[in-house]
């Protein structure tokens, strides 16, 4: 029925992370589906925004290729403690509007299921402009999965 889950993650709020995981690789087992993990940076600059900036366009794009290392590791330590030894997994990192891309992944990606956990009302902008979560949902025609966040 799923052949490809898309997991978006966001590694900050890593008790979240884990749910959707968890969730996504049960799935997977149930129907011997492919899992791509998406984690999504916004803080990341296109080269245009860099070069407006003051600062060192080398140092930046060092400092860009160090946090999606870093992320790229903590998405496979979370993905190793949950058993996926017989699942495909692919690991994709992103820059700009979360929830734009997670579309954008899903399209170009054929994805069967999206399975995402709520990422709750931090700021006023969410109660304006909706979730990430929210704004995937109104976003796609995919199934979408959400897991509620434990808090």
């Amino acid at each position: 029925m799923f052949k490809h889950i898309l997991c978006p993650i966001d590694l900050k709020g890593k008790g979240r992370a884990k749910l959707a995981l968890k969730k996504a690789v049960q799935i997977a087992h149930q129907f011997g589906s492919k899992i791509t993990v998406l984690n999504v940076h916004p803080e990341f600059m296109k080269a245009e925004e860099r070069q407006m900036l003051r600062v060192s366009v080398e140092k930046m794009e060092s400092k860009f290729r160090q946090i999606a290392l870093d992320s790229k590791k903590e998405m496979q330590a979370i993905i190793a403690k949950l058993h996926t030894e017989d699942i495909e997994v692919a690991y994709l990192l992103r820059e700009g509007s979360p929830h734009k891309a997670i579309c954008a992944v899903a399209a170009d990606l054929n994805i069967d299921l999206i399975v995402i956990c709520t990422d709750g009302r931090d700021s006023l902008k969410d109660f304006v402009k909706g979730t990430v979560t929210e704004n995937v949902i109104n976003s796609l025609l995919s199934t979408v999965m959400v897991i509620p966040s434990p808090q």
